[in-house]
């Protein structure tokens, strides 16, 4: 069951990043990410009747998590509004061989062979990737390239942190604690930006933007599912985060079929070698 929820969670999680893509088009970064994390947070209050009182040590962790997720993603969406949907999303795989590692020195997981070289092929596609990409803001790219892999830092400690807090919590008390800390952070970041600014970022034109709100339901079914495959017995983070990174299978199609991106036949061939990857992480 952990692996369907886990390839579910994936899929959820890939339109997700469309929906985050096509939001920007009309509104701005800090909007969509207060607005979005605002609907997913409202969602959740569906747990309110599964109980969702939880050890103030556990809900430090779950806010600690919720100002990390909120600042990787405050800068996520800034990239996102200039680079290839694609590049964004494979980027992002790096986490889940970070993730591997520490699975396996933190909890004790263990792996076969054939998994440690399908965890291997997942990062070297992801390497390979970036360096196949090419963007017309030159040096730019670099920069922002630095802020994905800083982001994929952020999410392979979040891995962690949800492996061990599902340890002790239901999902229904995670997710909503964690979308909640998440709300707030956001809402922070608005003030700051609008600051900054010197002006209202949300437009009214924001309130219609489905795209915001579609992505804010995603968020919230995705992060169940993940929530849930943690929560199994027997599951491994070094499985789970790995599996979750086949939304690149939804970016990429989305990248190519949609927003008619460049560099198709290489995105497509290392993707694959992505799905071969997380393929001998499951099977084997």
């Amino acid at each position: 069951m952990d692996i369907l929820f886990a390839v579910l969670y994936a899929v959820m999680i890939g339109f997700y990043n469309v929906c985050k893509k096509l939001s920007l088009q009309k509104s701005h970064s800090s909007a969509v990410l207060a607005l979005f994390s605002t609907t997913a947070f409202i969602c959740s209050l569906l747990w309110l009747p599964f109980g969702v009182i939880v050890p103030w040590n556990l809900f430090g962790i779950l806010f600690l998590k919720g100002f990390l997720i909120a600042v990787s993603w405050f800068f996520i969406l800034k990239i996102l509004k200039n680079v290839d949907l694609t590049i964004v999303t494979v980027t992002d795989v790096l986490s889940a061989g970070l993730s591997f590692v520490l699975g396996m020195l933190l909890f004790g997981e263990t792996a076969s062979w054939l998994q440690i070289v399908g965890a291997v092929l997942v990062v070297l596609s992801v390497v390979a990737i970036n360096l196949c990409s090419r963007h017309s803001q030159g040096s730019a790219h670099k920069l922002q390239i630095l802020g994905l892999l800083f982001s994929a830092m952020i999410s392979t400690t979040c891995s962690v942190f949800d492996k061990y807090t599902t340890t002790y919590l239901t999902p229904y008390q995670v997710q909503f604690w964690f979308l909640f800390s998440v709300c707030v952070f956001a809402w922070l970041f608005f003030g700051v930006e609008c600051l900054r600014n010197k002006t209202y970022l949300i437009k009214k034109q924001d309130f219609g933007n489905l795209w915001i709100y579609l992505a804010g339901f995603l968020l919230f079914l995705g992060d169940f599912f993940l929530f849930q495959a943690y929560k199994v017995p027997g599951s491994k983070m070094i499985v789970i985060s790995i599996l979750a990174k086949l939304k690149v299978i939804i970016a990429v199609l989305v990248g190519i079929l949609i927003m008619k991106e460049k560099q198709i036949g290489r995105k497509i061939f290392f993707t694959g070698t992505v799905i071969l990857g997380a393929i001998l992480l499951s099977v084997f």
